[in-house]
């Protein structure tokens, strides 16, 4: 069982280090994060009736492990969708909503790969074919550069899910080779999982430029420099320094609203959505909510876009996919937006610590509606203690030494026990830590975390420490009982 890293001699240390008492966060951490920052360079075209995207790739790298690398890893999650994948891109339950024509199937087909100018024999491997290694035919020692170039074709599947094309839109997410974390001096080379987010990302600088049909709308990650038409096309170019991923969504369909939010351009991109004003208000005022109390959203833009996608929605940097006709429309639309602070710029490692934002963003959700008037929070918080329990009861009666600790996505049964787990019991964590520190400690805390895990992979040992500082070492208590799964839950008061 995985421990949680927030031990009281830790803290003993922590609190003589005094690690999120403002000295270390300071607010060029986006300048330095730029600077230090990958730089990823796309030139892609859509071909909207093959429906496949054909790309140019620079990634101008550095070593920043501490050993030696003879090979740049990355990984290439569009061959996922391949109709002989291991590891299915949605679980058995939601095909039936991610693929409205029957099943369909895409992949990434590379073309060429060059390090530092040489083309090299690179191969494809991986437990599903999802790694890409390249071979650098040198040592790259730490703090060294090299340069990697590709072309590949994406070929998209016909699937309402993170990349694939419907009748509405066209999801382009996890679309492009990406560079594999380097965790403890080695690639973490972790397979697509079915459930959850199965991602870890550093930041980088992007600059991407996309040729389509001139009739299509486009969201973004980051900053659009200029568009240009010619010969029937538009050809678009953005910027975006020191995000985690980028991706785009396209529709023929696509109206656009804007507003301006504690000086930032939020954006709102939809086609069916029959009260789009109040879908724009809501990601602006979780925008101010979070600002206020958590500190400053470093983007100049944010993008909310209605699409076609099995889930209730998607996070990106600077953007975020919302399901089109979703029952629980404003709840996603919060809830995103939350992630482009916890996930955006303070990223976590999705697979061993989903809890660590999906928990958190759920709970601060429920914060929103409660401030909004649109639900209690002791009200959602009630109906998620009896999930959680009533699951956990079931458990127990076919089961022994049934599991509640909060683990990694690949080790729950199901998306309904990910999901009961992740989401529902992550809130309850923090609902407790809000309950027993109240509201301006709590603040406090989240907004330590986020001053010190910007532009990092923080993890729960960070979150523990900065929790403990501000409202007693028996937080650290709390949070190690949710995570290790001896907690007892409390009473819910109105």
């Amino acid at each position: 069982m995985k421990k949680l890293l927030c031990t009281f001699a830790a803290l003993l240390i922590v609190a003589a280090a005094v690690c999120c008492s403002l000295v270390g966060c300071s607010a060029n951490k986006m300048q330095t994060a730029t600077k230090n920052g990958d730089t990823y360079t796309i030139v892609a075209g859509y071909d909207d009736n093959a429906h496949v995207l054909s790309a140019m790739q620079t990634v101008q790298i550095t070593n920043r492990s501490e050993n030696t690398l003879d090979a740049i890893k990355f990984h290439i999650y569009a061959n996922q969708y391949r109709q002989d994948a291991q590891n299915g891109v949605v679980p058995a339950g939601y095909k039936s909503q991610a693929y409205p024509n029957g099943e369909s199937y895409g992949d990434i087909a590379l073309d060429s790969v060059k390090a530092d100018g040489v083309a090299v024999a690179y191969t494809v491997e991986g437990t599903d074919m999802d790694i890409l290694s390249v071979p650098l035919g040198k040592t790259l020692y730490p703090d060294e550069q090299t340069t990697i170039e590709m072309t590949y074709q994406v070929t998209l599947a016909n699937i309402k899910h993170r990349l694939g094309y419907t009748d509405a839109t066209v999801n382009l997410g996890n679309f492009y080779p990406i560079l594999c974390h380097i965790d403890n001096g080695a690639y973490s080379c972790t397979p697509y999982y079915c459930i959850g987010d199965p991602f870890v990302s550093d930041v980088a600088n992007y600059n991407v430029t996309i040729t389509l049909p001139q009739d299509y709308t486009v969201a973004a990650t980051g900053n659009i420099q200029e568009a240009n038409s010619a010969n029937g096309n538009v050809t678009y170019t953005y910027s975006a320094d020191a995000v985690r991923d980028f991706a785009m969504v396209l529709s023929k369909q696509y109206k656009k609203l804007t507003r301006q939010t504690d000086g930032i351009e939020v954006n709102y991109y939809y086609y069916a959505d029959t009260d789009p004003e109040t879908s724009l208000a809501t990601a602006c005022d979780m925008m101010q909510l979070l600002n206020a109390n958590v500190g400053k959203y470093p983007y100049r833009q944010l993008s909310v876009a209605e699409t076609e996608f099995c889930y209730g929605g998607m996070e990106y940097p600077n953007i975020t996919m919302i399901t089109s006709g979703s029952s629980a429309y404003r709840e996603a639309i919060a809830h995103e937006t939350a992630h482009q602070w916890f996930y955006g710029v303070v990223g976590n490692n999705q697979i061993t610590d989903a809890w660590l934002d999906e928990g958190l963003c759920e709970f601060v959700t429920y914060l929103y509606m409660d401030k909004s008037g649109i639900a209690p929070l002791s009200q959602k918080m009630m109906a998620g203690i009896k999930t959680y329990t009533t699951y956990v009861d079931v458990l127990n009666r076919y089961y022994e030494n049934v599991d509640r600790s909060l683990r990694p996505i690949d080790a729950y049964k199901n998306d309904s026990e990910y999901v009961i787990f992740t989401y529902i019991k992550g809130s309850l964590l923090f609902n407790t830590l809000y309950e027993t520190m109240g509201e301006a400690k709590f603040w406090k805390a989240l907004s330590d975390y986020y001053n010190c895990g910007q532009f990092e992979i923080a993890t729960s040992a960070l979150l523990c420490d900065c929790f403990a500082q501000c409202g007693g070492k028996e937080l650290a208590t709390i949070i190690n009982s949710f995570v290790e799964g001896t907690e007892i839950m409390g009473k819910i008061t109105d």
